[in-house]
């Protein structure tokens, strides 16, 4: 499938129309993109400022609250101080005991009717200075030794101040103090008049707790109450104590080091912090991960994302649809030019696309099958040509080989030997049925050497020396076509211009055929060990090869042209002449050019 879409893939990236489409989508996408990260970016920002401010608020309103609450007491401490049925129970025990009795009761009656009206209140306390009793709201008269509040009455009375407030942080070690926060004044609440008692107003930390417990920061936000020691009075943290100590601990380090700011960053949150100013100075901590801050933001970006995301993928689906509209007709002009190209001409487009394209591809179709037409007529002519350059080749030769061979019965006639004329005119009339009979221009290379053995038997009969062929030839080489008469010329020179002038009664010839296993070219050898050639007329040899003219050396020549055109052009003849030791010619074919005679097998 990958390697199917690859050509695909390729078309789109070079393409102009598909280019142009490309950048139509993102004329249009860009500013999309840029819009939205401009709106993300500014509703980030917004989000952020107010959330900010929200939460500066809500510590603003807490820190108020709890503001409101101190003052609450103050102001029932000093409203109660100068109740009258109040100061009047803190005198001396009457000697009446009824009198005593119905003065408690009545002071009793007022703190529970004051408890109960005040609702937030968890206690009120009163404590005689003189008769050292402590009278409850909720609990029964006591000594102040038997009594729970005895180190928070006899602080205030060492210290003497007109109003305390006291919470965890103040007796880390009262169990009293765990839940509870408490207001202590003095009656009456005036310092220039003689303190008769205490007045004690308590409140439950869970009445902090329900103040902040509603307010609402996200699953993993929250408002904590602290002493300014860093004792917890009330938080809505989900975590363990000891997490959240360690939490609040670090963010009031953080908070002091930074010169207390009212918000900061701290890691990944947003941290809002105010502190009280009066009384004991408590510390409201509001945190706002920023991952709920930003949630909002989110939302819209991967809004924004997803819309983009879809439209990048509709645009690109529709930019792969049409290309692939345009890529198929395409497709099969292309593939017809190639086909041209490469000569095969019976190559047609068959997707006609209702467009230029589709006339395109018709026009291609008419045009190969012209081309085909003209190439027919043209194959035709070079076939003729061929065949006749071929004949007018072998016309140059046979004459030739005629003429020597003539001369040679003559010679014999003359010395009326006419069993060695006889012999003669036998192998004459082999050859000439051989090279005349011109069924195929082209045999197989064991039917040359066969008609050379004839001839140069025939030429050892000629002259008193002998000349003797040598054949190695790699199977099935000998079965593979060649020119005929191709070989009897190259034959000829070596007798005549080699081994004759070295007059040597036995001369030797090597004719080898082999394929070179690096290029798979296919080499013809002809070696003779006659006088050879020196490197200048070598040379002149070379460059007349290449020439197109006859000329003289017309047997070589022919014999090169001819394996030209049956081996194509690309075929090669190199000539050496090593010192004295003959004439070396190796034509070079082609693998694709060498064609084998297929052997015929009988049938059984």
């Amino acid at each position: 499938m990958s390697t199917m879409m690859l050509p695909f893939f390729g078309f789109l990236t070079r393409s102009f129309y598909i280019k142009m489409i490309l950048v139509m989508l993102a004329v249009s996408i860009i500013p999309l993109i840029v819009l939205s990260y401009i709106s993300i970016s500014v509703s980030s920002s917004t989000v952020e400022k107010q959330v900010n401010r929200l939460n500066a608020q809500l510590v603003n309103q807490v820190v108020d609250r709890i503001e409101l609450t101190m003052s609450r007491f103050r102001e029932l401490s000093e409203q109660y101080s100068r109740i009258s049925s109040i100061q009047s129970a803190l005198v001396s025990p009457s000697s009446q005991y009824f009198e005593e009795v119905v003065r408690k009761k009545d002071l009793i009656s007022v703190l529970s009717t004051a408890s109960a009206v005040i609702g937030n209140v968890e206690g009120l306390q009163v404590y005689s200075n003189i008769t050292g009793e402590v009278l409850s709201s909720d609990e029964a008269p006591s000594t102040l030794e038997n009594s729970p509040f005895k180190p928070l009455i006899q602080e205030f009375l060492a210290k003497g101040p007109s109003s305390m407030f006291l919470d965890k942080s103040s007796h880390p070690d009262l169990k009293i103090l765990q839940n509870s926060t408490y207001y202590i004044g003095r009656i009456p609440f005036e310092v220039y008049e003689d303190m008769r008692g205490v007045l004690l107003i308590s409140m439950n930390n869970a009445q902090f707790q329900q103040q902040i417990e509603n307010i609402q920061l996200g699953s993993l936000g929250s408002v904590s109450l602290l002493t300014q020691s860093g004792v917890t009075i009330a938080t809505t943290s989900k975590l363990e104590r000891s997490q959240d100590n360690v939490r609040t601990r670090g963010i009031l380090d953080h908070w002091i080091s930074l010169g207390k700011p009212t918000q900061f960053e701290m890691d990944t949150s947003i941290i809002s912090v105010k502190q009280t100013k009066t009384y004991d100075k408590w510390i409201v901590i509001s945190e706002i991960p920023s991952r709920e801050l930003t949630q909002s933001a989110d939302i819209i970006r991967k809004t924004v994302t997803y819309f983009l995301l879809a439209l990048v993928t509709v645009g690109g689906l529709s930019v792969m649809g049409f290309g692939y509209q345009l890529y198929r007709p395409l497709q099969a002009v292309k593939r017809q030019v190639d086909a041209i190209k490469k000569g095969n001409f019976d190559a047609r487009v068959t997707y006609f696309a209702n467009n230029e394209i589709g006339d395109l591809g018709r026009m291609l179709n008419a045009m190969a099958v012209r081309i085909q037409d003209l190439l027919s007529e043209q194959q035709e002519s070079e076939d003729m040509k061929r065949k006749l350059e071929i004949r007018a080749l072998q016309s140059q030769i046979n004459p030739h080989f005629m003429y020597n061979t003539l001369n040679t019965i003559r010679m014999f006639a003359m010395l009326k030997d006419y069993d060695n004329i006889n012999t003669l005119m036998g192998k004459f009339v082999s050859l000439l049925r051989y090279s005349m009979e011109n069924y195929d221009q082209n045999v197989p290379l064991q039917q040359e050497l066969d008609y050379l053995q004839d001839y140069v038997g025939l030429l050892n009969m000629r002259y008193k020396y002998q000349t003797k062929l040598h054949f190695d030839i790699a199977p099935p080489l000998e079965a593979m076509y060649i020119p005929k008469l191709s070989l009897q010329p190259l034959i000829e020179n070596a007798v005549f211009h080699g081994i004759l002038p070295k007059k040597r009664a036995e001369g030797h010839i090597h004719i080898r055929v082999y394929t070179r296993s690096d290029d798979a070219y296919t080499v013809i050898e002809i070696e003779d060990d006659g006088i050879g050639q020196d490197e200048t007329q070598l040379e002149k040899l070379r460059v007349h090869m290449q020439q197109e003219q006859l000329g003289e050396n017309i047997g070589l020549k022919n014999v090169w042209l001819r394996m030209r055109l049956m081996f194509s052009k690309e075929a090669q003849m190199e000539l050496f002449s090593p010192g004295d030791t003959g004439l070396l010619i190796r034509f070079l074919l082609p693998p694709d050019t060498v064609r084998l005679k297929e052997v015929q097998h009988e049938q059984l």
